[in-house]
């Protein structure tokens, strides 16, 4: 009788250390599992930086109290080589502001080195092409004033290209999303 005891203590105590520390997960990295979730659309402007939704003052104190921000952005082109040179093509991109800077009540994110990457044929299916091989070939600041200003390594697709068509892609605007990490 009393091994049965002394084996029912064993059992008890083991099912409730492997209870609490089951709980005490879940409840540590339960609740951050999904950090999309976590991330809300703060602000929206237009590629004048005119507010579309959302408040900048809200995003300024946010970016200004350390929260994690992520930046989306929005590209509108016109492609004269395709088969109908009326096509427009819409391209959405999305990464984590990486160095963010405030002045004079807008929010600049600095977009961390990227392989360079582009739209495939404007008559083919929807698709992405790396358009070089070279790691940190693309590199932008983008802020919330619709201002994305880009530097590129010289890539061999840039051959053909002038100073000013050139100077034209490092610097544009575009409609911009800031996205922050909200607890």
């Amino acid at each position: 009788m009393e091994s049965t005891v002394s084996f029912n203590k064993k059992n008890m105590k083991r099912t409730f250390i492997f209870l609490m520390t089951l709980t005490i997960t879940s409840l540590l990295y339960g609740q951050n599992s999904d950090l999309a979730n976590q991330y809300q659309i703060i602000y929206e402007a237009d590629k004048d930086g005119n507010r579309i939704s959302g408040s900048l003052e809200q995003l300024l104190e946010l970016v200004n109290n350390g929260n994690p921000v992520r930046v989306g952005w929005e590209l509108v082109s016109k492609w004269p080589g395709s088969k109908n040179a009326d096509t427009v093509t819409v391209m959405k991109h999305w990464t984590d502001g990486g160095f963010v800077t405030t002045q004079r009540g807008h929010v600049f994110a600095q977009i961390r080195g990227i392989f360079g990457q582009g739209f495939a044929h404007i008559d083919s299916p929807a698709g992405i092409i790396l358009s070089t091989d070279q790691p940190n070939s693309w590199v932008a600041v983008i802020g919330t004033n619709g201002t994305l200003i880009s530097k590129f390594k010289k890539q061999d697709w840039m051959e053909g290209l002038t100073k000013e068509q050139l100077k034209e892609m490092e610097k544009m605007n575009v409609k911009t999303m800031w996205a922050v990490m909200v607890k």
